[in-house]
């Protein structure tokens, strides 16, 4: 095994390839749901939760079992490894033997085909699964991000030429496909790794304690994500998961470019300070001020344009607007859940977080199935709010404020210094807002084209959410300097940054 990264390098290579893969992925969300349409987009959303769910059964938790373990040895790997490539074969066989089923429980007989075709992607990702771990292990952040970036590219590519050319569902099929392929192509040759032919049970074994359990809160994880789009599924059909999607996958992508990077990294940074509570507190601390600076503004300008975003991609996709508010909303408060899981598996208590996570989707299932039941015979627009809107409440009321606790008392940080980290983002965000309100307010440009407008407002909300939050953030201004003294070549700070 090389030597991992440091912590602000890992950081920095995992936001270009999270900025990349997002950014690009959302630009080709955006591009392809102008060229097609909801049930398109809702067809492929059904069968990448089907397809997405057999993959979990290829993680099993021992990647982050992998990552996580202080002594990792070959046969480690060559069992995880043999042990996939076996496990894909028999999922794919699951896969196109239940399809129909799937497919007529969520009310769209061509979702059949779509997932017997797709169901290459489960042997695809199998042979992925040891090799990032063992990149992730080694904060070799810079290998992944060029993977990533490279073949949401590959893929995009393809789906929006087939878009154009009129193949419509199957654009998006082979987007998925492409873009699977090129990563795992690309994987292979950036990294050296390659397994042997041996197996072992005993060290297989070794991991098995760690990983169920995390398998186990991996299942949740995947659950609480995908149960909004399960019901709409089972109880309005695909067009109700198309305009949910796009709108679920804008936010995430606004989510993940500001803060997944961080989350990536800290399972590996906080395992190497599992035994140093001070130096683990302090990284808790950097995490979460990270992840309120790149994402409380950015969300907040996401729900203050969600009308003029929606209405820019076509009449429709209008429907989708107030579920993209409620969710960028949603994503403000759910930040401050955000590293809790991951101190949970640095500190080898998977158990405890795969108790928590199903704690917290048996409740969220429950409220949302309430939900889907009480707004049924409704709209399409009243449908997708009451799921929304019970997503905001699980998170809101439920989840936040149990794992914000969890993750204090771990990581012995007070609420009163989250409150100090969080406050200049918290501003700016509000900033954000009112400045995009009084723009839109005064009418200018709302005769035209939805997209001048939407440029209009996105410019206005980042140039005032961006001038308060340097204003009030010492530590970002310190940050931007050293920066600025790397580009230079002379030196801006006389503080150096901890």
């Amino acid at each position: 095994m090389t030597k991992p990264k440091s912590f602000l390098k890992a950081v920095k290579w995992a936001y270009v390839g999270n900025w990349g893969e997002r950014g690009f992925t959302a630009l080709f969300t955006v591009v392809l749901a102008g060229l097609l349409g909801p049930r398109d987009f809702g067809t492929v959303s059904i069968a990448l939760i089907y397809i997405g769910f057999l993959q979990m059964f290829l993680d099993q938790g021992f990647p982050t079992a992998l990552i996580q373990r202080k002594e990792l040895e070959a046969e480690h790997l060559d069992a995880v490894f043999w042990l996939d490539q076996v496990l894909s074969l028999f999922l794919v066989a699951i896969s196109i033997l239940l399809s129909g089923w799937w497919a007529a429980k969520n009310h769209a007989p061509e979702v059949a085909t779509v997932i017997s075709v797709m169901s290459i992607c489960i042997p695809l990702q199998a042979l992925k699964v040891v090799q990032v771990a063992i990149l992730s292990r080694e904060m070799d952040f810079r290998s992944l991000s060029i993977r990533s970036n490279a073949a949401v590219l590959a893929g995009g590519a393809v789906g929006l030429g087939m878009a154009f050319t009129g193949f419509g569902v199957w654009s998006l099929v082979w987007q998925q496909i492409v873009r699977d392929s090129t990563a795992l192509a690309l994987l292979w040759k950036l990294s050296s790794w390659r397994p042997r032919f041996k197996f072992s049970w005993k060290h297989l074994q070794s991991l098995t304690r760690f990983s169920l359990s995390n398998f186990v809160a991996q299942l949740a994880l995947f659950a609480e994500g995908q149960t909004a789009s399960i019901i709409l599924g089972l109880l309005f059909g695909p067009i109700a998961v198309g305009l949910y999607r796009v709108a679920d996958r804008i936010c995430n992508s606004v989510v993940t470019i500001a803060t997944s990077s961080i989350q990536s990294v800290s399972l590996p940074e906080f395992g190497r300070f599992q035994d140093k509570p001070l130096e683990l507190r302090q990284s808790v601390l950097r995490c979460v001020h990270l992840c309120s600076v790149g994402t409380l503004p950015a969300l907040a300008g996401l729900a203050a344009v969600s009308g003029t975003l929606m209405a820019a991609l076509g009449p429709q996709w209008t429907p989708a607007a107030g579920v993209l508010k409620i969710l960028s909303v949603l994503g403000m408060f759910f930040i401050f859940a955000f590293f809790t899981g991951p101190l949970l598996q640095a500190l080898a208590m998977p158990r405890q977080l795969a108790l928590l996570e199903w704690a917290r989707v048996g409740a969220g299932v429950v409220i949302l199935v309430i939900a889907g039941l009480i707004v049924r015979n409704h709209s399409i627009s009243s449908q997708l709010l009451g799921i929304a809107l019970a997503r905001f409440v699980t998170v809101t009321f439920l989840i936040t404020p149990v794992f914000v606790i969890i993750l204090m008392r771990l990581s012995k940080v007070s609420f009163a210094e989250l409150v100090e980290l969080v406050a200049p983002a918290a501003i700016a965000s509000a900033s954000v807002v009112i400045s995009v309100t009084l723009f839109h307010l005064t009418g200018w440009l709302s005769s035209g084209r939805p997209i001048f407008l939407l440029v209009a407002e996105a410019l206005i909300g980042a140039v005032t959410g961006l001038t308060v939050l340097f204003w009030l953030d010492v530590q970002l201004r310190m940050w931007a300097a050293q920066l600025l003294e790397r580009i230079l070549g002379y030196k801006l700070v006389s503080k150096e940054l901890v």
